[in-house]
């Protein structure tokens, strides 16, 4: 009987092929449903309290970043999540979350050889500068990190820039009183104040003036473009292959594929021409620069190669400027909207500046303005309501245990808490939603008057991984508004509560889809 060899193979690789497919869909079948018993019944956390779903999968926690209500929803669905389950929470298959204001110091510590304090890996890729050091997570890279461009930040250098910050100021004064003072031309807050912190972060770390705030309407493209990058974070978070892909596409690409990002991608060329010169030894840019740098830093700390390469470099650059500028100037645009909405607390604050600055062309230095009692209330008060991140930033205890009232909590688990938690809990401050800078005045203390109130406002989160940039923000908000709420008279445009409150998380606490933001008037 004659048979067809060619047919016989083809029929043999095709059932080879059915066989494979079958094979590997059911390997896949059981490692899947060997991960959901291991997540349930098997894992070290696999008896903390929290739904179920949330237990098996990431994507639980996915859904309320990137669907329910358009996105922006987990940090909410957490605290609703306490409401149910108690102070300690499961909240996707690794993490702990926490909500009890004094146990905040526990987890966010200071990071130690015995204690190391690294951070979650889940967030490397969230502003998609995965080696910047604020993504960093090993506690030793990132102390040695740190280490070198802290000095670009220590309170002492920050003071002796107060003069190039008033410079900035004094220039968007000059706009209101020239362009906008009885024009009926309204001014989006957040944006003169992201112009603002721009300036003078580039000049600060990197010798680089900008001149952002001389921006028509203060609408600066680079301060655009680094809000759409931040505001893309949850897509970042969970998608962090994304982040490996963009970073290499080349720039010519990147901007052909994404217009808006191109201011974005001009600045970094300008950072990685400047790193080279560090790299190469030539130090062309920081020799010639004004004043120390953070490449000047880089260049003179103990650093290893792999964290002085080109593209580590250029990330550091973008992470500081994103850092510097996103929290700050919504936490300005959070107090300009309070102190205009509630006219008692500006005529109190007019006040207060008009006595202690008589001539408004002479306005205090940053040392001096922090003994005003009231405007520093304000500023407290604005921070707590704007609360940096509201995301909440896990920590890792690598090598030790953390013990939560019975809960023993095993060593390298992800433990998280947040701003959100701690400065709405309503017994650490009453009637939370309100702005209320007296509940700041006369030394104020927490609860059983054990701790000073201040304690409890993390905005600045706390420990070895708290914001490195904390100086020139406290500058920023203190010379800021003495210098607008000095000189000028405004109001509030067609702004309401719906245009400052929390209502989206990203990363970044943002008001409602569609909100226009915060906008006001220059009255003569």
């Amino acid at each position: 009987m004659d048979r067809n060899p060619s047919f016989s193979r083809s029929f043999q690789y095709e059932h080879f092929g059915i066989i494979t497919i079958f094979a590997t869909t059911g390997l896949l079948a059981l490692y899947m449903i060997y991960l959901v018993i291991y997540r349930l019944y098997i894992s070290p956390i696999a008896k903390f309290p929290g739904p179920t779903l949330a237990a098996v999968t990431h994507w639980y926690e996915a859904y309320y970043d990137l669907v329910s209500n358009g996105g922006g929803q987990w940090t909410f669905q957490i605290q609703r999540l306490h409401e149910k389950y108690g102070p300690i929470i499961r909240i996707n298959p690794d993490e702990i979350h926490i909500d009890d204001v004094e146990y905040y110091d526990f987890v966010y510590c200071n990071s130690t050889s015995t204690r190391p304090i690294d951070k979650s890996e889940k967030f490397r890729y969230r502003f998609s500068v995965p080696e910047a050091t604020v993504q960093t997570g090993l506690a030793e890279v990132h102390r040695r990190r740190r280490a070198a461009i802290a000095p670009c930040f220590s309170k002492a250098r920050i003071k002796s820039r107060n003069n190039d910050l008033q410079a900035v100021v004094d220039g968007i004064s000059n706009r209101l009183t020239t362009e906008f003072a009885g024009t009926g031309k309204f001014i989006n807050v957040n944006f003169m104040w992201g112009a603002m912190a721009s300036d003078i972060i580039t000049e600060i770390a990197f010798a680089r003036p900008t001149d952002y705030s001389s921006a028509p309407n203060f609408i600066s493209p680079f301060s655009q473009a680094i809000a759409e990058a931040v505001g893309a974070s949850h897509v970042m978070t969970h998608f962090g292959i994304l982040v490996t892909a963009l970073n290499s596409i080349p720039d010519w690409a990147l901007a052909i594929l994404v217009p808006s990002f191109k201011p974005v991608l001009d600045f970094r060329k300008d950072m990685a021409h400047q790193i080279r010169e560090v790299l190469d030894g030539k130090n062309l840019a920081t020799k010639e620069a004004s004043h120390e740098t953070i490449f000047h830093d880089a260049l003179s700390a103990d650093l290893l190669p792999e964290d002085m390469t080109l593209s580590r470099m250029n990330q550091e650059s973008m992470a500081l400027h994103g850092g510097a500028v996103e929290t700050t100037s919504w936490a300005l645009t959070v107090a300009v909207f309070h102190i205009l909405d509630k006219p008692s607390i500006q005529a109190r604050l007019k006040a207060e500046l008009a006595k202690s600055m008589p001539d408004p062309t002479r306005i205090l230095t940053w040392n001096e303005l922090e003994e005003l009692p009231y405007l520093s209330a304000v500023i407290m008060e604005a921070l707590r309501l704007s609360f940096g991140s509201v995301q909440r930033l896990p920590r890792v205890n690598r090598l030790g245990t953390l013990q939560y009232k019975d809960w023993k909590i095993p060593p390298s688990t992800p433990v998280g808490m947040d701003a959100y938690h701690m400065h709405m809990n309503e017994k650490i401050f009453p009637g939370p939603t309100e702005f209320r800078p007296d509940r700041w005045l006369g030394n104020p203390k927490g609860p059983g008057g054990l701790r000073p109130l201040s304690a409890y406002m993390v905005a600045f989160s706390r420990g070895a991984r708290n914001c490195l940039g904390l100086n020139l923000a406290w500058m920023e908000l203190y010379v800021g508004l003495a210098t607008i709420f000095r000189r000028h008279d405004l109001q509030l445009f067609e702004t309401s509560r719906e245009d400052v409150d929390f209502i989206v998380d990203l990363a970044k606490p943002m008001p409602k889809w569609g909100s226009k933001g915060v906008r006001i008037l220059v009255n003569k």
